[in-house]
């Protein structure tokens, strides 16, 4: 018994040892590392100790300018059009997405761009958000007559938002919107209009329920 038991202990702290969570950590960060040096040459510009895990889509980087020591969790997308097919042809675009630096991207974002898309320094996002300056097609009949897939990609306008900003879960920024400095978008919220600096919106559309705006 006491033999088996000591065998087992002997198993278990191998196991740990190759097992342990600092070492998988440590695993993960080696892959990172290995997959950022892969896409970095891709892009426009890509900063010192910027990094990327797990990427699902990856179009146009040539288009996409990214600061130092930025950094997007798994399941990326990622996407600047300057090309897409639709019922009637070919739409052509010049798209630019910038993105600053000591920005930090949860999981399971996506930020797409055929227009504009200019993000500040210090943005920090929860998982599941949206940052677009399009949409397949308009409202009109023209548009919702045709299958979705094959509609053109419209934008309303470019996407801007500003330094030291907080996106929370889940939250979606839409075309032709500014945010200022200091923002905090809540969980959930979607985006349509501007949003004053230091201030904080929420809700289906979003409105400002808060104004931090400093005093003088």
């Amino acid at each position: 018994m006491a033999i088996a038991e000591t065998l087992y202990n002997i198993v278990v702290k191998i196991g740990s040892f190759f097992y342990s969570r600092k070492r998988h950590e440590h695993m993960l960060q080696r892959i990172n590392y290995i997959r950022t040096l892969r896409v970095k040459p891709l892009f426009k510009a890509l900063g010192q100790n910027s990094s990327f895990q797990r990427i699902d889509l990856l179009k146009g980087p040539e288009y996409i300018t990214i600061g130092d020591h930025t950094s997007f969790e798994k399941d990326l997308y990622l996407t600047a059009w300057d090309s897409y097919q639709t019922n009637s042809g070919i739409q052509q675009f010049t798209p630019e997405i910038r993105i600053g630096s000591n920005c930090h991207f949860g999981a399971f974002n996506h930020i797409t761009a055929i227009n504009s898309i200019e993000i500040g320094d210090n943005l920090l996002t929860g998982k599941n958000v949206t940052i677009t300056d399009n949409s397949h097609g308009s409202t009109d009949f023209e548009h919702l007559s045709v299958e979705p897939t094959l509609r053109p990609l419209v934008s309303k306008g470019p996407v801007k938002i500003g330094k030291n900003v907080w996106i929370g879960d889940k939250a979606s920024i839409l075309p032709n919107v500014t945010i200022g400095d200091g923002a905090v978008i809540a969980a959930n919220a979607v985006v349509t209009k501007d949003v004053p600096a230091y201030s904080v919106a929420a809700g289906n559309p979003a409105k400002v329920i808060k104004n931090g705006s400093p005093t003088r």
